[in-house]
């Protein structure tokens, strides 16, 4: 498969590598060969299938002439992974192919491609470094079917399901297969509804532990389900991010949630706060960014009295970006929490270079205290820590009497769980709130 004995046109212009239509063919004549007798034993290869993480954004971000120099920086660093007898090509735009004809076993096809995927790839251009990572499927010949477009397909799903899952290589499987299939039919589902506005705003109170008083309210998206009760958000905002219908939901979320503070600022209810979730996806998403900002400018509201929240997956992609895009939110006079802390990577010498105005401690750490000694340990820290750099502190998932109580003897002000109030719908929350 010398480049001399091939034809120009059979080259992928930006990377300089075959095209796949030439894999193909070749794979074609290798099955035919691989099919005879006198090869029993033999008859095997393996397909990979990689797929840049993020490529999306990289492009919306920072333009197509530096991702095409991205893609071909990618080609030189699978050049130097790929040996012979095995071959790659560029398949389209961010996704690339393998073919393995000569290896031991499975694990070794793994192993082979475990290297590929797990050291990521360092690429700097015009002053911007990229950690670039990639997420692989392989299936195998005639395990996984005897069609090169088959097989392609199969390798393609395990790399989608690689992708989701965090795992970075799958190997095909049919269990594989119906997991794709449930999650069309649930992207599907999220699409009619979102079209239907079948989707509802419920609002969880934020309390005053001294007090007792209602001092704001976190808006919550509920999915009802036909056969009752609601899909949870855990299980259909994941799907909804990768899927990109995020972005529409959530400008859906932000609007209602605001008219409906416009309706209660109507009522002399100034001084509820409420607080927003926001996506990393959003927040990575200068275009999906600027309507959340549209929607923002459209409505006549105490900004002062609103909080966006953020979790702290941003911490580990843009935090530059982040930095910039939340001081925009800040300009308009509003606040920043960050939600789940604890639960993930940051420190507190992390977040300080993030213009964040709240900490909300992880329910898990609360549902814990005072009989968890780590968990109590790392709950007091959180708050002192919290008091000395001026930020406000507030424990989720209070469930408990007890927990109520050792919160207030740790000068923990504010706080929310399903032991002060539920998640309400609005009709509920505002006879609540009038009775204030």
């Amino acid at each position: 498969m010398g480049k001399a004995n091939l034809k120009p046109a059979i080259y992928d212009e930006l990377t300089g590598l075959p095209k796949f239509n030439l894999i193909k063919n070749f794979l074609a004549d290798y099955i035919v060969r691989r099919s005879c007798t006198q090869f029993a034993g033999l008859e095997k290869f393996a397909l990979v299938y990689l797929d840049i993480n993020d490529f999306t954004y990289l492009n919306e971000t920072y333009g197509y002439k530096i991702c095409d120099n991205i893609i071909q920086r990618i080609a030189d660093y699978l050049s130097a992974k790929v040996c012979n007898p095995n071959y790659f090509t560029r398949v389209t735009g961010d996704k690339f192919a393998i073919l393995c004809t000569e290896f031991e076993s499975k694990e070794h096809i793994y192993e082979m491609i475990e290297d590929v995927v797990n050291n990521g790839c360092n690429i700097t251009i015009s002053d911007y470094v990229f950690y670039i990572t990639m997420s692989a499927g392989i299936a195998f010949f005639p395990e996984h079917g005897r069609d090169i477009d088959v097989l392609m397909k199969k390798a393609e799903t395990a790399s989608y399901l690689a992708k989701k899952t965090g795992k970075d290589i799958n190997i095909y499987s049919d269990e594989l297969q119906k997991d794709i299939i449930e999650q069309v039919q649930m992207i599907n589902k999220l699409q009619n509804s979102i079209d239907k506005g079948e989707f509802q705003l419920y609002y969880q109170p934020e309390y005053n532990l001294t007090t007792n008083e209602i001092i704001g309210v976190e808006a919550l998206v509920r999915w009802p389900n036909p056969e009752g009760g609601f899909t949870p958000p855990d299980l259909f905002i994941p799907i909804a991010e990768k899927s990109r219908q995020i972005y529409s939901l959530e400008r859906w979320i932000v609007n209602e949630a605001l008219r409906q503070k416009t309706l209660w600022e109507a009522k002399g209810l100034d001084d509820i706060e409420l607080s927003i979730n926001l996506s990393s996806k959003t927040l990575e998403s200068e275009s999906n960014f600027q309507k959340i900002e549209d929607i923002i400018s459209s409505y006549q509201v105490d900004c002062s009295k609103i909080i966006f929240e953020i979790t702290e997956t941003i911490l580990l992609t843009q935090v530059d970006m982040a930095i910039e895009r939340l001081n925009r939110l800040r300009a308009y006079g509003i606040k920043i929490a960050l939600d789940d802390f604890g639960t993930g990577y940051s420190s507190f010498t992390h977040i300080m270079k993030l213009p964040i105005d709240i900490i909300k401690i992880d329910k898990s750490f609360i549902q814990s205290v005072p009989h968890g000694n780590e968990e109590t340990v790392i709950t007091q820290n959180i708050l002192s820590l919290a008091h000395k750099l001026n930020y406000r502190v507030v424990a989720e998932g209070i469930e408990t009497q007890e927990q109520l109580e050792y919160l207030k003897t740790s000068s923990c002000e504010r706080g929310q769980g399903y032991l002060l109030c539920r998640p309400l719908p609005s009709d509920k929350l505002n006879n609540l709130l009038h009775q204030l």
